[in-house]
């Protein structure tokens, strides 16, 4: 299991630096103001990391620190938030095509969250996260949310998602989002922590 998660994980850090690439031709330096792009930087850097410490061998994975176990909740969590809302909200007011075929779309928005969920739940020999290591995908994410609204609020980004333009929506749209982003971000890393806890013990 261990050669196959390298493997994905090298597979991971390849789309993201084509993806990194791409994005930055096109945003240049304002591609940090996406969700989607930080999300995906993060987990190239978290496979990266992952790697360094599966390299000690196929029975020491357990050598992978806590804390970038946390991070790869938190890119499994947000990478899965991007494709959620790139399908359910996005995609059906400006298409489907949009932001799942054009350019690197395809990664950012479907192969990177489906890898990194899948290295995830696979990964439990690395030892089992504490419960509250579940509020760390929602704080990253609320974190993200309110840097960009003071961004917004003091007129130096514009979005980059309609929720966050708090000069045109109204406060209760700004904060409902917030609360379902926070939600779903909690209900995900539940499912996700829960899931991997039944695999590891499945292969005990």
């Amino acid at each position: 299991m261990n050669r196959s998660l390298r493997y994905i994980h090298i597979i991971l850090i390849v789309l993201e630096l084509i993806a990194l690439a791409h994005d930055f031709y096109a945003f240049g330096g304002g591609l940090f103001q996406y969700y989607t792009i930080d999300s995906n930087v993060l987990q190239m850097f978290v496979s990266a990391g992952i790697l360094l410490c599966l390299r000690r061998g196929e029975e020491k994975d357990a050598c992978v620190p806590l804390y970038l176990q946390v991070l790869h909740l938190v890119c499994a969590v947000a990478l899965t938030v991007t494709f959620l809302i790139a399908a359910l909200v996005l995609a059906p007011q400006e298409g489907f095509a949009y932001y799942f075929l054009s350019d690197v779309a395809p990664i950012n928005h479907f192969l990177a969250p489906l890898l990194s969920v899948l290295t995830f739940l696979f990964s439990g020999k690395s030892g089992i996260l504490p419960r509250k290591a579940v509020l760390a995908p929602a704080a990253a994410s609320l974190l993200y949310g309110d840097v960009l609204l003071v961004l917004n609020a003091l007129r130096l980004a514009d979005g980059p998602y309609f929720f966050l333009r708090i000069h045109d929506e109204a406060p209760v749209t700004v904060f409902l989002w917030f609360v379902i982003i926070a939600a779903l971000c909690l209900m995900l890393a539940a499912a996700y922590m829960w899931l991997r806890g039944r695999l590891t013990r499945r292969r005990a």
